[in-house]
C-alpha cells in the first residue's frame, strides 16, 4: 500500500520506484541500470566498479518520492534509513554513539530561542543583562544549563606556531572561559589581506578548545577596537560547538574586568596584542544560565570497516553529505549531483573495501547531514567525534562528482582534486592514482578550505581530500536530476576514491597534516560566473532555497569581502545594484561580467530590517602550482 507520502510500506519495509530502501532486509533488489555503462575493474581481484549499481543508488537517494531530502523531512529519514540499509547489508559495523549506524542530534535551523535562555552575573556591578540588548546566546551554542567561576583566557588561543597559550598557567575545568573575539594582531601575517584571520580565531577552534580544557560555557566580548560592538543574531544557526556560549556587549565586560580587579578592556586587549598573555582567574565572578531553543532532528550515518594491521586504532574518513534542500517554488530539487552522486559514491567504496582483505587501517564511512545548511553534520561530527580525532589519518569527501565531463572544451565539469597541500603525500598519490584510474588531466587545488564537508575535518588538522565535477546551471535547482548524471564518470570516481583510500589505509606511515590558508577555488557560491570560470568573490556559503524573499547566506567566509561589508550569517540577499536576487542563479546573473575591484551596492534584509552594504568583490584564489 501507500502512504501518504506515496512510499510503498509492506511488512516493515518501504520501496521506493521497486527497490527497498528502509527495511529489515537491509538490501537493494535488483532493477534496470542505465542504458550505457562500463565496469571498471580496481587493481585488487573480486573488486570492481559498476555504472549500473552506481546508477541505482542515485536513482534511489533522488527520487520525486523522497522530495529533495532536505533537512528535517521525511525523505531525508527514508535517505538515511537506506543509507544505513547499505551498510548493512556491506557488513560494516554500527559507528554509532549509541551502537547504531546513526549519530542523533538536535538543530535549531534558525529556530526561536527559547525564553528560558537566561544569563545572571554574580559578584560584578554589570548593566542589566537584557537578552538581545546586552548579551544574547551564539547560534552555534549548545543547549543546557551552565555555572560556574569565570576565568579570563584573553583570547581563548593556543597557538604553537607562535608559541601562544592563553591557557598557560590557569585551570580552567569546571569554570566558565571569558575571552575576547579574534586573536592577537601579532598573529596575522606581515602584508596578509585575505584570510583576515587564522583558524585560531575561529570560534568552532575557541569552543573546541575550551571544551578540550574541561570549561563548561563561554562568555565573549567585542574587541576594544571593533568599529561596532554589535551582537550577533539571536535565531540559532544549527551549529552546535560542543559547549553553551553567550556573547556580551562591551559593558559588560569592563564591569566583569573592574570586579576581578582587572585593567580595562582597551589596555587588557593592548597587551594581548603585544604578545603578553594575561590569563587569570577572576575571583569573586561567576555566571550562571541556560541555553534552550527550538529544535530539529538530525543524524549522521555510520559505519566502520575494522583495520586488520598493526595501525587499526586509526581511521580514513570516506563521506558525502546526502542531504539536499527539498522543495522550492512549487518544484522538488532532487539533488541528484548535490550529492546524491557522492553519497553513491561513498557505498559503493565502501562495498569495494569490504571485499578487500588485509587492510591495515580501520575506514570509517559517513553520510553527513545538513551540508545544505552550513556543513552543520560534519561539524557536529568533528566536535563530537566517535573516533579521536587524532587517530583520523585522512579524510575523504565526495560531493557533486555526477556531472563528469571529458570534453576539453568544456572547462565547467572537469574532476576538481583539492587539499593537495593539506597531506604531505597527497601530492605523489593523488598523481600516480588518477593516472593509474584514466584520469590523465585534473584541475588540483592545495587548500581544503570549501565549502563542503571536508572543511570541517580541515578545520581540526585532519587531511583531507575533495573530489568534485563543478558547478552546473541545475545546482540547486529542480533541473539537477537523474537523468543528467553521468554514472559511468561517477563509478570512475569512486574508484579513483577507493584506489587513494586503500593506499593511505595500508601506509605505512600516515599523513603529515600541513596548513594551507588560501581559500580553495570551489566555483560555487560566490563565484562571477555560470560557466565555471574563475571569477571574482564575495565571500559567502549560499543557504538552501526556501522560497522567501531574497538569497539566503548560510555562511559568511573569515576575511572575504562580505565579511568585511558587514554581512553576517542569516542575512538574505534581496539586490545587487538594480537586480532583484531570489535565488542561486539571480546572484550568479548580478555578478556576472563583474571583476575584483568592483564595487556592488547590496540590500540585504536582516531580521525584518533591510539595509544597504557595499561589497569590494576580492580575487579569485591563484591556481596551484
Amino acid at each position: 500500500m501507500l502512504n501518504r507520502h506515496g512510499w510503498c510500506v509492506r511488512a516493515g519495509a518501504v520501496y521506493v520506484a521497486g527497490l527497498l530502501v528502509y527495511g529489515g532486509a537491509a538490501r537493494v533488489r535488483a532493477g534496470d541500470g542505465p542504458a550505457a555503462g562500463g565496469t571498471y575493474r580496481a587493481t585488487t581481484a573480486g573488486v570492481e566498479f559498476t555504472a549500473a549499481r552506481y546508477h541505482q543508488h542515485v536513482e534511489v537517494l533522488a527520487h520525486d518520492l523522497l522530495r529533495g531530502r532536505d533537512t528535517g523531512s521525511d525523505g531525508i529519514d527514508i535517505a538515511a534509513g537506506y543509507l544505513a540499509g547499505q551498510f548493512a547489508s556491506i557488513g560494516l559495523k554500527p559507528g554509532g554513539p549509541d551502537g547504531t549506524y546513526f549519530q542523533d542530534f538536535t538543530l535549531s535551523l534558525g529556530g526561536k530561542v527559547l525564553d528560558s535562555t537566561t544569563l545572571t552575573i554574580t559578584g560584578a556591578e554589570a548593566p542589566a543583562l537584557a537578552r538581545g540588548q546586552t548579551w544574547t546566546p551564539f547560534g552555534w551554542s549548545s543547549q543546557g544549563s551552565f555555572s560556574g567561576d569565570l576565568v579570563f583566557v584573553g583570547y581563548g588561543v593556543t597557538n604553537p606556531e607562535k608559541n601562544y597559550d592563553d591557557y598557560a598557567g590557569v585551570e580552567v575545568s569546571g569554570k566558565i572561559v571569558f575571552m575576547l573575539r579574534r586573536e592577537p594582531a601579532s598573529f596575522r601575517a606581515e602584508g596578509a589581506e585575505a584570510p583576515a584571520f587564522s583558524r585560531f580565531s575561529w570560534f568552532a577552534s575557541k569552543a573546541r578548545l575550551a571544551k578540550e580544557k574541561g570549561a563548561v560555557a563561554m562568555i565573549v566580548t567585542n574587541q576594544a577596537t571593533e568599529d561596532a560592538d554589535t551582537l550577533p543574531g539571536s535565531a540559532m544557526d544549527g551549529q552546535n560547538y560542543g559547549l553553551p556560549a553567550v556573547q556580551v556587549k562591551r559593558e559588560v565586560a569592563e564591569a566583569l574586568l573592574k570586579a576581578a580587579g582587572m585593567e580595562p578592556l582597551a589596555e587588557v586587549q593592548r597587551k594581548l596584542d603585544g604578545g603578553l598573555t594575561r590569563s587569570q582567574a577572576m575571583p569573586g565572578v561567576s555566571a550562571s544560565g541556560q541555553v534552550a531553543f527550538e529544535g530539529t532532528s538530525a543524524r549522521n550515518v555510520l559505519g566502520v570497516l575494522p583495520g586488520t594491521g598493526p595501525n587499526a586504532d586509526e581511521y580514513i574518513v570516506i563521506g558525502a553529505h546526502y542531504d539536499h534542500i527539498g522543495d522550492s517554488r512549487g518544484a522538488i530539487n532532487n539533488g541528484a549531483d548535490d550529492n546524491a552522486s557522492g553519497t553513491a559514491g561513498v557505498i559503493e567504496v565502501a562495498r569495494a573495501m569490504a571485499l578487500t582483505p588485509n587492510r591495515n587501517r580501520s575506514l570509517l564511512f559517513m553520510g553527513f547531514t545538513a551540508e545544505e545548511r552550513g556543513l552543520l553534520g560534519s561539524a557536529h561530527f568533528c566536535a563530537n567525534p566517535t573516533v579521536p580525532v587524532e587517530k583520523m589519518a585522512a579524510m575523504l569527501n565526495m560531493d557533486m562528482i555526477g556531472r563528469l565531463s571529458d570534453d576539453s572544451a568544456n572547462d565547467q565539469n572537469h574532476l576538481y582534486i583539492q587539499g593537495l597541500g593539506t597531506g604531505d603525500i597527497f601530492k605523489d598519490l593523488v598523481a600516480r592514482q588518477s593516472k593509474a584510474c584514466g584520469f590523465m588531466q585534473f584541475n588540483p587545488d592545495d587548500s581544503a578550505r570549501g565549502p563542503s564537508d571536508h572543511a570541517s575535518f580541515n578545520n581540526v588538522g585532519v587531511p583531507s581530500l575533495f573530489f568534485f565535477t563543478g558547478l552546473h546551471e541545475d545546482y540547486h535547482a529542480p533541473g539537477d536530476d537523474t537523468p543528467k548524471i553521468n554514472v559511468d564518470g561517477g563509478a570512475r570516481i569512486a574508484r579513483l576514491v577507493y584506489e587513494i583510500g586503500l593506499e593511505l589505509a595500508n601506509a605505512d606511515k600516515r599523513p603529515v597534516f600541513a596548513r594551507v590558508d588560501t581559500p580553495a577555488d570551489i566555483r560555487r557560491g560566490s563565484v562571477g560566473s555560470r560557466t565555471g570560470t574563475r571569477g571574482p568573490r564575495l565571500g559567502i556559503m549560499p543557504g538552501p532555497d526556501d522560497g522567501k524573499k531574497g538569497y539566503p547566506v548560510a555562511r559568511v567566509l573569515a576575511g572575504m569581502p562580505a565579511e568585511k561589508a558587514g554581512m553576517k550569517e542569516g542575512d538574505r540577499i534581496l539586490r545587487i545594484g538594480d537586480a532583484e536576487v531570489n535565488g542561486q542563479q539571480d546572484l550568479v546573473r548580478a555578478i556576472e561580467g563583474k571583476r575584483a575591484g568592483d564595487e556592488l551596492e547590496v540590500r540585504i534584509l536582516r531580521g525584518t530590517e533591510e539595509m544597504t552594504l557595499r561589497i569590494i568583490l576580492a580575487p579569485p584564489p591563484a591556481p596551484s602550482t
